[in-house]
């Protein structure tokens, strides 16, 4: 507290201590360079120090404020071995002033290895000790001030923040970012970071994370000039970082963290834990609650951890050391040239975010060789126009610039030969041939192929490309990966010895990284530490080839394990084929660029000429004469225009009819009358084609459920035009003015209507799982990754944990534990009381549905997209996991009375029974249909239940799987919710809720329809993109049910057992639904009803069943 209540006296004009500043002796001090007359004030005024040694090539300005402070100026050139004799010098001086009773100050820029190498030498003379001993002093006494004075070892092994290059003066640009307004063709610089301001904000940052350090500090990034100071003041304070791009992924790690920075306009961190300690020019939270997770602080060399998909498995935590990005730094400077005698300092164009690793290496880069940081904005970033590009290049005078061959495919050919400049420019992040790149590129500027893998951070080995222009690749389409770059390994193993392609390994000589699985806990970073610098290899899931005899690239990419496709028996890899194309092409037009896919094989390619469409039809035709690979016509997109490109650089196809087509073997007959499973599509390529248009065009999310029951349902063509037609006139994020509109409407329903809304909460984006309880809590996850215990009484938040994937499944109590399921293949198992991780298991792919417990056990049963059921015992082990019919399981499985059998249903259309010791199928059925929604068991009967996507109903034999009866209901539509069993006191009935927005009851015994209800005319509210009915849930008390409908309508029927009921609205929700409601009843006549809604919140509405409706 004393060091902030400094800072804000000395911002208030009064003095601050100058950075890294502390004393060796009573009379003698080390510090940063002072820059301004609050740090030369407190020199003066607060150290009395009569004496200021400056060791850097600039005098600090001011010192003529200070008449009875001495200056003595000696320069020393950074790196470069002090002049014995100027040493003797300054410390016969400071010994003489020490013997008057005067103070002495020193400092260099940073006040580490000049200033360091000094205060040794008083040491020594001051003790009367060797120059071992002092050195060790001096370790204790300021642990950054010395390093070895011998250039490329005292690189490799000290501290990243050290490569700052000797040339920079206070009044230099060292950052700055440019911008667009909206929709304008022209760039603009937005803000800007001088030198001065750097050193000055990053010392201060340091001061501020000193008593929190050594600890993990989270960086929540936005694209901004003090990223720079966010790294680097970081470093300074012996911590190290994690860079965040959002504040749902912040609650993930705050427990980790010991302070936590905000560089973007995100909520204030919302914890007991920190307190706010800065605000300006950004925010900076520290822990307060004495739990920082320091990290060990004698032998640890972590600069950085940064987040990752994981190239070989699940997603990981990488932890970088200084050395290991040192390395770095120091091979990509040695390519560049010297920055000397320039009159603008050139610029190191970044357009990549701070979440990676190259994007660190990039400025450290810039610092080191006299370059300043150029960012773009977070719109010209994530958009990648070409144009904009190109102007920040110019305006900036940027001379290096790292980025993907697809960023780099945007760029325009220039207009003129006058605004071609000399550019390094660094390509990395995907395979690139020099084949793909333009000719006055290669011939005006220094191109680099960089190869690496972020688990070891950043880059491993590269290559130039006009070296490597004159070698033939080993095979075609393989492309160069070049040398090893500096401490780095990389070979190749696993060799098939037919095709002499084998699996690409990289590591680091003295290791440098160390890798943490999930759960990310502090106990298992530290103990990752413990082998930062163990040498080892990492397999990249890359394929290369190994050719010797090459002078510049002795190693050649081949493909990725997950883009291998199998071709007639024969396996390609797609970059191969990407390579081919331009190859082939390039001999005719000029290719800007070519991506492929699989499933089904697509080849997506700009060219720069614009062709009339029988010139694109002949250069088709030409095309696939040559290429050899049985590509649809239809699935070959030829264009001027430039491919539009997801986050993980997939292609988006923009055509929602030709994404349909594509999914189907054939396009030469009429589709007008034939389904999709009549055209050869299967469950499987359904949901492909389903997640595809939801993924590219996120207006069809909401619409998903309807358009899988029309693809199984009704002909193809009708459903490429349900596809195509605009959702609704109202977008997704509404203007302010229509959820206004919206919540005036939800008060008139509620003010009409007998329930009240009693809570609701909000948990950041979409809640489509459905909540379930314990005796006081409520437990909910939603699509930001978010999972939260509220109070059932008042919706109070006990605790929240956010997993940084998707959820939408719906959790399952077992003992102490709340586990559930999510879009990255994982479950998840946290503590009811304080929602730590217990485990967390991989169970191969997406979770869609609830775990279900077995009975007596302490065992869960759970099905995914990875096409296996598992038996999961509580404490995370599996005990055991089946592939029942090499298709995906979506829907909750349902156990017998007894809790010894489970009925699984799945998207390949088999329904099984299988032991729930053992996981043996007993039996099995096929040909039943696309299974969602939970087998339904009627003990009583024998018999159980399944409802089909493709909208048929079956009635089994419990004992053997026979077949009794099977109904198809009008109007069609697919079923993909549990058929519900209501037992009234005068019969009992199966309820569907069909995608058709029907709801139907059957007779248990034979199918037959008892009625058929139209839930989609009822109060039907028009601005709503779908309206049908979900799971309903009945209420045994009075023989009634209540369902909600897609639209937010929640409704009450009574008196269902012969007649269709009559609909009684209850409540509208301000927006769509797809939770199934949780009904309780806590008191005598009145439902508790909890609900999930799609304006990103989880809802409790009571009715009173004595009011009913008005």
């Amino acid at each position: 507290m004393y060091r902030i209540v400094r800072r804000l006296i000395g911002s208030l004009g009064m003095s601050s201590p100058p950075g890294n500043f502390s004393w060796v002796s009573d009379s003698v001090a080390g510090f940063a360079f002072p820059y301004s007359k609050e740090n030369l004030n407190y020199l003066v005024n607060e150290s009395h120090i009569k004496h200021l040694f400056t060791l850097s090539e600039d005098k600090p300005d001011d010192l003529d404020l200070f008449p009875n402070l001495t200056s003595h100026f000696y320069p020393v050139e950074e790196f470069v071995p002090g002049d014995l004799g100027t040493v003797r010098e300054i410390v016969e001086i400071i010994a003489d002033a020490e013997r008057r009773g005067e103070k002495s100050g020193v400092h260099c820029q940073f006040g580490q290895m000049r200033t360091g190498t000094i205060l040794a030498a008083y040491l020594a003379y001051h003790h009367k000790i060797n120059g071992k001993e002092a050195i060790k002093m001096l370790k204790t006494l300021r642990p950054k001030s010395l390093f070895s004075v011998d250039i490329m070892d005292s690189k490799l092994t000290c501290k990243l923040y050290s490569h700052i290059s000797n040339q920079w003066s206070a009044g230099d640009l060292v950052a700055e970012i440019w911008t667009n307004e909206s929709e304008s063709l022209t760039v603009h610089r937005e803000c800007s970071l001088l030198y001065s301001e750097f050193t000055r904000l990053s010392n201060e940052l340091e001061d501020l994370l000193r008593p929190v350090s050594p600890a993990l500090v989270g960086i929540l990034w936005n694209p901004n000039v003090y990223t720079l100071i966010a790294v680097h003041g970081t470093l300074l304070s012996n911590s190290a970082f994690l860079p965040l791009s959002n504040h749902d992924q912040l609650a993930e790690f705050l427990n980790l963290f010991g302070a936590v920075i905000c560089l973007c306009d995100e909520p204030k961190v919302l914890s007991k834990y920190f307190t706010c300690v800065q605000t300006s020019p950004f925010k900076v939270y520290v822990r307060i609650d004495g739990k920082s997770h320091q990290l060990p602080s004698s032998e640890c060399d972590l600069a950085y951890c940064i987040t990752t998909s994981g190239s070989t498995g699940p997603p990981k935590l990488v932890l970088a050391s200084h050395s290991c990005v040192s390395a770095n730094v120091i091979d990509l400077v040695s390519h560049l040239p010297v920055v000397d005698g320039r009159k603008t300092i050139p610029g190191v164009f970044i357009t990549s975010p701070l979440t990676f690793d190259a994007s660190i290496v990039q400025i450290y880069v810039a610092l080191a060789t006299h370059r300043h940081v150029v960012f773009p904005s977070s719109s010209i970033l994530f958009g990648v126009d070409g144009n904009l590009l190109e102007q920040i290049i110019l305006s900036s005078d940027a001379d290096t610039w790292q980025c993907t061959p697809s960023v780099f495919s945007r760029l325009p050919p220039p207009s003129s030969c006058s605004n071609l400049k000399t550019l390094s420019l660094f390509l990395g992040g995907e395979p690139c041939s020099p084949d793909r790149l333009p000719s006055w590129a290669l011939d005006n500027w220094d191109i680099f192929f960089l190869y690496g893998l972020t688990e070891v951070s950043a880059w491993s080995s590269i290559v130039n490309a006009k070296e490597i222009l004159s070698e033939k690749p080993p095979i075609s389409g393989a492309t160069p990966i070049g040398s090893p770059m500096l401490k780095s390994q990389v070979i190749i193993k696993d060799v098939n010895a037919e095709t002499n392609i084998g699996q690409i390994y990289v590591g680091r000589k003295g290791g440098g990284y160390a890798i943490v699985d999930k759960p990310f806990t502090i106990s298992a970073i530290l103990l990752a530490l413990k082998e930062l610098q163990e040498e080892r290899l990492i397999p990249t899931g890359d394929y290369g080839i190994s050719v010797p005899s090459s002078k510049h690239s002795p190693l050649w990419f081949v493909g990725r394990k997950d883009r291998l496709v199998k071709i007639h028996g024969l396996k390609y890899y797609l970059e191969r084929l990407e390579t081919e194309i331009v190859r082939l092409l390039g001999t005719r037009h000029r290719v800007i660029s070519c991506r492929c896919e699989a499933s089904p094989l697509s080849a997506y390619i700009q060219l720069q000429d614009r062709l009339q469409s029988n010139e694109l039809g002949d250069l088709k035709q030409w095309l696939m004469a040559r290429i050899g690979l049985p590509i649809s016509y239809n699935n070959v997109i030829l264009s001027n225009k430039p491919l539009h490109l997801n986050a993980n650089g997939k292609v988006v196809d923009r055509s929602i009819k030709r994404t349909c087509l594509s999914s189907i073997a054939s396009t030469n007959i009429d589709i007008s009358n034939l389904t999709f499973q009549q055209l050869g599509g299967t469950s499987l390529k359904a949901m492909y084609l389903i997640e595809t248009l939801a993924d590219n065009y996120p207006v069809l999310t909401s619409k998903k459920a309807i358009l899988l029951s029309t693809l199984f349902s009704r002909p193809f063509s009708e459903f490429i035009q349900l596809a195509e037609t605009p959702a609704s006139d109202m977008e997704i994020n509404m203007p302010a003015s229509e959820k206004t509109g919206i919540e005036v409407k939800r008060r008139k329903v509620v003010a009409n209507c007998k329930a009240e809304l009693v809570w609701s909460v909000v948990l950041g984006k979409c809640v489509d799982a459905s909540p379930i309880m314990d005796s006081e809590s409520v437990f909910i996850g939603s699509h930001s990754g978010a999972f939260k215990r509220l109070d059932i009484d008042t919706g109070a938040e006990f605790w929240s944990r956010n997993i940084g994937s998707r959820i939408e499944a719906t959790a399952c109590l077992i003992d102490s534990l709340v586990v559930f399921g999510s879009l990255d293949g994982q479950l998840y198992a946290l503590q009811v009381e304080d929602g730590e991780i217990a485990w967390i298991v991989d169970v191969g792919g997406v979770v869609k549905s609830a775990s279900t417990r077995v009975p007596n056990t302490s065992k869960l049963l759970i099905g995914s997209h990875g096409q296996r059921l598992l038996a999961i015992e509580k404490d995370g082990r599996v005990e055991w996991s089946e592939n029942l019919d090499e298709s995906p399981i979506v829907a909750p499985v349902a156990l017998d009375e007894n809790g010894e059998f489970a009925f699984v249903g799945t998207l390949g259309g088999g329904l099984h029974q299988v032991d729930v010791n053992t996981g043996h199928k007993d039996w099995s059925v096929d040909n039943l249909g696309p299974i969602f929604g939970a087998p339904t068991l009627l003990a009583d009967l024998n018999r159980i239940v399944v409802a089909s996507g493709d909208g048929n109903v079956h009635g089994l034999l419990r004992s053997n799987g026979v077949r009794l009866w099977s109904v198809s209901l009008n109007p069609r539509g697919g079923f993909f919710s549990p058929p519900v069993t209501l037992n009234s006191s005068k019969r009992s009935l199966l309820l569907l809720a069909n995608q058709s927005g029907h709801l139907h009851a059957l007779e248990p015994t034979n199918g037959t329809a008892i009625w058929t209800l139209d839930c989609g005319i009822t109060l039907l509210d028009s601005s709503s993109r779908t309206v049908f009915p979900l799971t309903p849930r009945v209420i045994q008390q009075n023989d009634s049910i209540i369902f909600a409908r897609t639209d937010g309508c929640i409704f009450h029927y009574e008196n269902i057992e012969d007649n269709p009921p009559s609909p009684q609205l209850i409540y509208r929700l301000p927006s769509e639904t797809f939770s199934t409601t949780l009904v309780h009843q806590f008191k005598p006549g009145v439902l508790s009803i909890f609900i999930g809604c799609r304006d990103d919140t989880i809802n409790r509405i009571d009715f009173d069943l004595t009011k009913g409706t008005e």
